[in-house]
């Protein structure tokens, strides 16, 4: 009797003791940094993601101005965008992407973000405006392509 409850005794105080091997040791409050990867995404307005240890926000439109389906405008239009850049919550740079005409001095580059072989372009921005809906209360979407050189 007196071995089963020295046994039992053994047993219950090695329960929930906590292991101290090299493996199980961590820091809390360590920020993990995924790698990048090359593909496509879809920010909808005033979205931020995390790329890597950068984070992209569709910040805001500036302008859309292109001619809604459905309609005979004098001229083409374009959608103005500002995304902003930033890692470790500081603001690397702020850039202004044109989708349709340019005006004279503007340049037509969508890329935004290259660091050694990694660079971030816009593609595409989504939806058209239509006569019916026009640009009020459009859901913007905007495609980035993610590649390396």
């Amino acid at each position: 009797m007196y071995k089963c409850i020295l046994l039992a005794f053994v047993a219950a105080s090695s329960c929930g003791s906590p292991k101290t091997t090299t493996e199980d040791v961590s820091e809390e409050n360590t920020e993990i940094s995924t790698p990048i990867q090359e593909g496509n995404i879809t920010l909808a307005l005033d979205e931020k993601i995390k790329v890597g240890d950068l984070q992209i926000h569709f910040k805001e439109v500036l302008e859309d101005s292109r001619c809604p389906t459905g309609t005979n405008c004098i001229w083409q239009g374009r959608i103005r965008l500002l995304v902003e850049t930033s890692e470790d919550g500081m603001t690397v740079d702020k850039n202004e992407i044109i989708f349709g005409k340019l005006k004279n001095g503007e340049v037509a580059n969508r890329m935004f973000y290259k660091s050694g072989k990694i660079t971030i372009t816009a593609t595409s921005i989504n939806p058209y405006p239509t006569k019916e809906i026009g640009t009020a209360h459009l859901a913007y979407k905007l495609a980035l392509r993610i590649g390396q050189e």
